[in-house]
């Protein structure tokens, strides 16, 4: 088994292939690329199919750009790369956010999609279960954080309680397998961001091919509930719940999953003691030979899992899209600059919105903004600081008040500063080195902020910094 690359959808996707069979799709979740399945689950699965596994766009070996990461797309990604392989038609299991991808892939393409299995993974929407604050804080603040930082912290709720304590070198070995690659950052946000505002709720009764729905019934960071919601809007899904199992049961019991995966998919090629070949690759003789599936399958079908199980999660409902308005943001670094004679406390309130939204908002280190020298030097140590540790250039937000400030440190750190954002302006002043400037007119702070920051932060793309740049 080789990592192979696809020019698909203007990037390069890295994917592997393995077995011979039908072919079976994995989509991974968030963060995390295909060296991350379970060593036994993909050597199980290919002893009966023919296990692709993709790196989704901005993990692994695939390319990793500073756009395209809307789960439609991420969908059409895994598309194209099925048309450079030659299949018409596969078996589909998507994990997490892979779910999500899966979801939307078999609403773009359902001719594609001959069964699906959704694990651990929700259709997004209003009335989906959306994991506790401090769950979802695990998960989005790792700026500053060693690959293996980033890990160990996420795992604490992906893990269930109890396998983590009894399994730890498990754990720690399949972490080193994880990171070998690392997910940069701003992958990660773009990843993040694109789930948190997914929603495929009102597509699901659409779906008119058979779906297997797997989920733990402790999962902290995707409710089961979520499963129970898809399972009850896809006509005819089939719902197993496994007990003791958190966000990651496909690794946690892998031999009960793989029991269940393959059960499920062996009732498709009814045919199956025929030789089943696989299609042709356009650089390469064949991907695999031929496979007899005379094996018999096993169908475990536990029929009391859902009910006490579902019933004993109390998972708070935190939506992070609070509308159209404000959707979720990409975790880029914002530096509020208070006005003229004030102070960073006052940008408190709109300091902790900014980070709910989903962006890395810092204040400028200012008590008390004089607008001299000593401003201008506390204000490019907050965007010195801010924008090492997030890798990204930073978005000064400030009032028309400071504005000479503000225009004074994004022309000195260019390298550092994308843009600047001005409230209540009376007035336009472009900066000479050519830094784009915004002008908001309207009061600071009023609803102007509810309405027309959220959009405006969205239409300003991310920056990555020189690496030299940020070690210097």
């Amino acid at each position: 088994m080789t990592m192979r690359l696809a020019e698909v959808n203007g990037i390069k996707l890295a994917y592997q292939v393995q077995g011979a069979g039908p072919p079976l799709v994995l989509i991974m979740g968030y963060r995390l690329n295909s060296l991350a399945w379970p060593i036994s689950l993909v050597e199980q699965l290919a002893r009966r199919f023919t296990v692709i596994t993709p790196d989704n766009r901005g993990t692994g070996r695939s390319d990793k750009p500073v756009q395209g990461y809307a789960i439609a797309n991420m969908a059409r990604d895994v598309s194209e790369l099925l048309d450079e392989l030659g299949f018409a038609q596969v078996h589909m299991l998507g994990y997490s956010m892979g779910g999500a991808i899966a979801q939307e892939f078999v609403r773009q393409f359902p001719d594609r999609i001959k069964r699906l299995i959704l694990c651990a993974t929700m259709a997004g929407g209003p009335s989906a279960t959306y994991a506790h604050a401090s769950v979802v804080r695990v998960m989005r603040d790792l700026d500053g954080l060693t690959a293996d930082q980033a890990a160990r912290r996420i795992w604490t709720v992906t893990y269930a309680p109890d396998y983590l304590a009894r399994h730890q070198e498990l754990a720690e070995a399949q972490m080193q397998r994880e990171i070998a690659q690392p997910t940069p950052l701003h992958a990660a946000d773009l990843q993040f961001q694109a789930f948190a505002e997914f929603d495929a709720s009102a597509s699901l009764p659409d779906i008119r091919k058979p779906t297997l729905v797997l989920t733990g019934d402790l999962d902290r960071l995707i409710s089961p509930q979520n499963s129970l919601k898809i399972a009850g809007l896809i006509p005819d899904a089939k719902l197993i719940v496994v007990p003791g199992g958190g966000h990651r049961v496909l690794w946690e019991a892998t031999e009960e999953c793989v029991a269940h995966i393959t059960g499920f998919l062996g009732a498709v090629d009814e045919g199956r003691k025929a030789a089943v070949m696989t299609p042709m690759h356009k650089n390469a003789s064949t991907l695999a030979g031929t496979l007899s599936l005379t094996a018999e399958w096993l169908t475990l079908w536990p029929a009391t899992m859902a009910n006490a199980a579902l019933d004993c999660l109390a998972i708070a409902r935190q939506s992070v899209i609070t509308g159209s308005s404000s959707r979720f943001g990409d975790g880029k670094p914002i530096v509020l600059v208070p006005q003229h004679f004030g102070s960073d406390l006052a940008l408190l309130p709109l300091l902790l919105w900014l980070n709910a939204l989903g962006y890395r908002p810092a204040n400028a280190g200012l008590n008390l903004n004089f607008g001299g020298v000593l401003s201008d030097r506390r204000l490019i140590r907050s965007i010195d600081e801010i924008t090492t540790r997030v890798g990204r250039k930073a978005v000064l937000l400030a009032h028309s008040s400071s504005l000479p400030l503000a225009l004074r440190v994004a022309e000195d750190r260019k390298e550092r500063v994308s843009d600047v954002v001005v409230f209540d302006a009376t007035y336009h002043a472009k900066p000479k080195n050519g830094v784009r400037t915004h002008f908001i007119y309207a009061c600071w702070p009023t609803l102007a902020i509810m309405t027309q920051l959220p959009q405006l932060l969205r239409n300003i793309g991310i920056e990555l910094i020189d690496p030299s740049v940020s070690s210097s």
